[in-house]
């Protein structure tokens, strides 16, 4: 009698998924010498140990295969950070075998060791045999299992693909390109170290499953590989600064080139942040960022945890005299810089009403800590989005680039719209410029970028390079309109697809985020309007509360029960990632200060737009007051043009001159003084 097929609890999808492969060395010869009743009981016994790493680790076990295992994450679920989580569980895997070699009383498990093999990609999930088991296939499955079959017993080896994801988070060794059976090309390995103390980037979740390629801007890569190769030789910063119009891929090619340095050094240490536009006006917002997200401090970070992390970076980075005067005045003056508080600090008290000799000194302390990173290991600063950057962060970013008298070998690359360098033209006279222009599209060019579908008929591709207009971003939205009406694939009828492009797409890049957005379930449009209110970046809170003043007051977006609105956010904040318009930031949970960001500062301009100006006042008042209630200096900046925008002019200039306070005290004096100007100019039209 057969036994009956269990349901099938899960749909057959393509997911985007890790593969781990784990195999024990020295079973087979085990085998041979002992009774197999023996061996058996080893195994079983080594597994329920084994097995429980890998659950801890929010792994699924896909299946056992005598002496090895198959595990998956994203797979039947997407979690948080599942590649992470999965090297994790591979360093974790081997830590918890050599300990069970040394506690065991069997003497034959003594010399067992184990082989880990990981790939990240995508994967076809579904049922198969006759007893309808849950699996996943494809080619990112096979490559992870040949990845463990080349590695060392002890070790955990990990693909391209994986490293692209964790390289911020573990420290790895590139193996170079290694051969792999049923492969045309060598495939570039890496073998991870350990676990970093603290992640050096910025990073921002992404449940993404469609497989992309960097293309036709290989000059480009070329010449900045070039000029980080001078920059290691020259005694001072190398500026290298691409621009370009909206969506034309300056991000994109930043990030290829970073991940292309990473692999080539190893040693290489880049240090990110990127400019907004709602902080164009918080002094030093820029370096606050790059040295919160170097450090790892969070902005809900407890002040004491906050000094904690920022002082054993600065050592860190200081080197071999960290614990001399120096460091701790780096230390308390950069930290001031980036807003952690040092209490009772005497380097503080000493510029007391003296804010220009404080900003002076810091400078002169950020331009040594960087030169003593550079000079221990090759360094990259990673600057987007440059053109919203605030004026002092500019200033303390040029006084880093004039040449001085100790050698400081860093190459700074920085993204800005074309405008960037129209309004700030000195920019031109210090750095290395690279003007992206659109992309030369083809058919042939739009396959390579996307894998996935290179089995398309070339009259699909050729339609899709003529409407993307050279634009990388329009194109990557019309290449995700079709995956999701399913004419994406190859049985798909090729003339239907086409009409599809020719009639459902709309003509500019703008109207295509719009039909994206209006395509959203309606709960998760709407929490995608309410959160543009904030801004490019936003934070869960001001989105309920701007959520809660909708519901309160009937605006017509929605009528909901104040018990339903958490629900709601979480369940729109998530079908927002799942659609890739917006990304929750790395190693934050569910909360009022978790933060995201829409995937690019055009789409939350798109979406702004969409809302109902008659609303719009109470929806910046509710965030207003959710920003003032934050202990974080950025908020209270913010805070002043959402009053303004909700028409409380009374409130707004009262924060426009805490503001300026804060600007002055800060020594950005013409901060302060554009501040202490709109409020005056807010105060005579309450006159009026």
């Amino acid at each position: 009698m057969t036994a009956p097929i269990q349901q099938k609890q899960f749909p057959e999808e393509r997911r985007w998924a890790t593969v781990l492969f784990a195999d024990v060395q020295g079973f087979t010869s085990l085998a041979e010498r002992l009774d197999f009743e023996t061996v058996s009981d080893l195994i079983k016994d080594l597994w329920a140990r084994l097995d429980d790493v890998i659950r801890s680790c929010n792994g699924y076990i896909d299946k056992h295969l005598g002496d090895g295992v198959m595990a998956v994450w994203g797979a039947p679920f997407a979690g948080e950070n599942d590649a992470e989580h999965a090297v994790e569980a591979g360093l974790a895997l081997i830590e918890a075998l050599a300990a069970y070699t040394h506690e065991t009383d069997r003497p034959e498990a003594k010399n067992l060791q184990m082989r880990i093999g990981i790939n990240t990609g995508n994967v076809l999930a579904g049922y198969i045999g006759a007893k309808n088991e849950y699996t996943v296939m494809g080619d990112t499955v096979n490559v992870a299992s040949r990845l463990e079959q080349m590695t060392e017993p002890g070790t955990v080896m990990i693909s391209e693909s994986t490293f692209r994801l964790v390289r911020s988070v573990f420290k790895v060794r590139h193996l170079g390109p290694i051969n792999i059976r049923g492969k045309t090309q060598p495939l570039l390995g890496f073998v991870v170290d350990h676990k970093r103390n603290q992640t050096t980037q910025m990073r921002y979740r992404s449940e993404d499953t469609l497989s992309t390629r960097m293309v036709a801007r290989d000059y480009e890569l070329q010449k900045m590989a070039a000029l980080y190769k001078q920059a290691r030789r020259l005694p001072n910063p190398t500026f290298v600064l691409v621009v370009g119009d909206i969506g034309i891929g300056k991000s994109r090619l930043l990030m290829e080139f970073t991940s292309q340095l990473e692999i080539a050094e190893p040693r290489l240490q880049v240090i990110t942040a990127r400019a907004l536009s709602q902080t164009a006006r918080v002094p030093f917002f820029l370096w606050k960022s790059v040295w919160q997200n170097r450090f790892g401090i969070s902005d809900d970070d407890l002040p004491e945890i906050a000094r904690a992390k920022f002082a054993s970076g600065i050592r860190e980075l200081w080197g071999v005299d960290a614990d001399t005067p120096h460091s701790v005045e780096a230390a308390h003056l950069i930290g001031n810089m980036a807003g952690i508080p040092w209490p009772d600090s005497h380097y503080l008290a000493q510029y007391q009403g003296k804010p220009n000799y404080r900003v002076q000194r810091t400078f002169e302390l950020t331009r040594e800590l960087l030169r003593r990173a550079a000079t221990t290991s090759p360094t990259m600063l990673l600057l987007d989005d440059l053109h919203w950057a605030d004026n002092l962060s500019l200033s303390l970013l040029a006084y880093i680039m004039q040449p001085d008298d100790d050698p400081l070998p860093l190459i700074i690359c920085s993204g800005a719209r074309t405008e960037f360098i129209r309004k700030k033209p000195r920019w031109v006279n210090v750095s290395q410029i690279i003007n992206l222009g659109p992309l030369p599209l083809n058919a042939e060019i739009v396959a390579m970028a996307y894998p996935d579908l290179d089995e398309l008929p070339k009259e699909i591709m050729a339609e899709l390079a003529r409407r993307a207009d050279g634009n990388p971003y329009f194109l990557e939205e019309m290449v995700r309109g079709l995956i999701k009406i399913g004419l994406a694939s190859p049985e798909a009828p090729t003339d239907q697809a086409i009409s599809h492009l020719r009639t459902n797409t709309p003509e500019t890049l703008q109207a295509m985020l719009q039909a994206r957005l209006d395509a959203l379930p309606r709960e998760a449009r709407m929490v995608a309007l309410l959160a543009s209110v904030v801004g490019r970046v936003f934070w869960v809170g001001p989105v309920l509360a701007a959520i809660r003043s909708a519901s309160h007051t009937g605006t017509g977006l929605l009528k909901l029960a104040p018990v339903m609105l958490d629900r709601v956010v979480q369940d729109g904040l998530r079908k927002l990632v799942q659609a890739e318009l917006a990304f929750p930031r790395a190693g934050t949970s569910f909360s009022e200060d978790q933060e995201y960001i829409f995937k690019h500062s055009l789409l939350r301009d798109v979406a702004y737009g969409l809302l109902p100006h008659k609303y719009l006042t109470q929806y910046h008042l509710a965030v207003a007051r959710w920003l003032v209630s934050r202990r974080d200096s950025k908020f209270q900046v913010m805070a002043a043009t959402h009053f303004e925008k909700s028409g409380s002019l009374y409130e707004a200039a009262r924060q426009y001159d805490h503001a300026a306070t804060y600007a002055q005290n800060r020594g950005a004096q013409d901060e302060a003084i554009w501040l202490r100007s709109r409020a005056k100019t807010i105060r005579a039209e309450l006159s009026q």
